[in-house]
């Protein structure tokens, strides 16, 4: 239930994203710039938004139960997509998008539902296959997306996804089970101390948090970054086909994410140091996003996409990872929608900064740019992985 789930809403969040400057031109955009930075603030609300509630949701979902937030992200991802379907003005397209992370964070529900659920030691599996659901999505996504913009076939698709995210929504309310507090609880016994104890577990509380959030913010910064001057650049190597290229390429990314999501989380249970497989990951995304500035040939970008795509699947789950272990239970979705908001930051300001960007330096510079700051964000986890091991609270 929670796969499908996943692989419904990132769907519904990517089919636009790689082709959203295309898309706003449809809309009455005109101009390269203006339709960079319009598109750089559709792809960016969703993120801003959730960036803003997702520590809300999850102190809610402590609350009420985390299945239900599951259950409300998915209803929330269908009204969205009704009214991104209906958007006849890249205003209300935006609407849309921020109805889109304000109701949303799927993503986040479920890594807390398997926190909850999953014993620690196949932790790191579970997120693993749970993400492979995010990169399914993520590759349906493009394709259609690129298959169908400039069509009216869009929208309608729109709708479907619609509809298939209500089905899923009603699948999850009832086929989900929330753990007992036997399951949840390690110790029943020290249950009421335990309690008290989470309420005085912050985020500040995580080691070295300054630098787990920085590594956070600035690894989505710059891959999320990406995406509007990426279809720039593609624009520039292939301006005939661009809306084709750019879709085959981001699906090909997502595909290597898919392939790769499970063996991540199998190597964090392996070694028990998430922020040392974020810190390799977030590496090879840097070296990753730096080549496509150099590259001169669209079909040779298809490299530099796997090795992105591979890295990428693991640094949600390694940060969710280590925040969990460090999180009480009574607290876990509070600390995992934190360590989420970082992400959202990062992923909410790239696309904000590097559209406009655009106006002002060629593609491949402002890829350069984005590639050093992956590489701070590298640095960051590197230094969180030399501390302590990570060890459940």
């Amino acid at each position: 239930m929670l796969w499908v789930g996943q692989a419904v809403n990132t769907t519904g969040l990517m089919m636009l994203v790689p082709v959203m400057p295309f898309y706003v031109e449809q809309l009455g955009v005109q101009g390269t710039a203006a339709a960079s930075t319009w598109a750089g603030v559709a792809i960016a609300a969703p993120a801003l938004a959730l960036t803003a509630v997702t520590p809300l949701w999850g102190r809610v979902g402590d609350r009420i139960g985390r299945k239900w937030m599951v259950v409300r992200a998915l209803l929330g991802l269908a009204l969205a997509m009704v009214v991104m379907a209906f958007a006849s003005s890249p205003l209300l397209l935006v609407v849309g998008r921020l109805l889109q992370g304000t109701l949303g964070g799927v993503v986040e529900a479920a890594a807390a539902f398997v926190g909850a659920v999953g014993p620690r030691k196949g932790r790191g599996e579970a997120l693993g296959k749970s993400f492979s659901a995010t990169a399914t999505g993520s590759l349906l996504g493009p394709l259609v997306g690129g298959a169908l913009v400039g069509s009216s076939a869009l929208p309608q698709f729109m709708l479907v996804v619609a509809g298939c995210a209500a089905v899923a929504a009603a699948g999850c309310a009832v086929g989900l089970r929330e753990p007992t507090p036997q399951e949840d609880q390690p110790t029943p016994a020290d249950s009421h101390r335990g309690q008290a104890r989470a309420s005085r577990v912050r985020w500040r509380s995580l080691p070295s948090s300054a630098a787990v959030a920085g590594a956070a913010a600035c690894a989505y910064f710059a891959i999320y970054g990406l995406i509007p001057v990426f279809a720039a650049r593609i624009q520039e190597l292939e301006p005939a086909r661009a809306g084709e290229w750019v879709g085959a390429l981001h699906a090909t990314m997502w595909g290597a994410s898919l392939a790769a999501s499970t063996w991540w989380g199998r190597r964090n249970d392996r070694l028990d140091r998430p922020m040392a497989t974020f810190a390799l990951a977030a590496t090879g995304c840097a070296i990753a996003i730096a080549c496509q500035a150099v590259i001169t040939e669209a079909w040779l970008l298809v490299g530099p996409r796997l090795l992105l795509g591979v890295c990428f699947a693991a640094i949600a789950q390694s940060l969710f990872l280590h925040v969990g272990h460090h999180a009480h239970e009574a607290r876990r979705s509070a600390m995992v929608g934190t360590a989420n908001s970082f992400l959202l930051l990062g992923q909410s300001l790239g696309p904000l900064l590097a559209g406009p960007a655009l106006a002002l330096t060629p593609p491949s510079a402002a890829i350069v740019a984005l590639g050093l700051v992956g590489a701070v964000g590298a640095l960051l986890a590197a230094r969180v992985a030399r501390t302590r091991p990570a060890t459940s609270l």
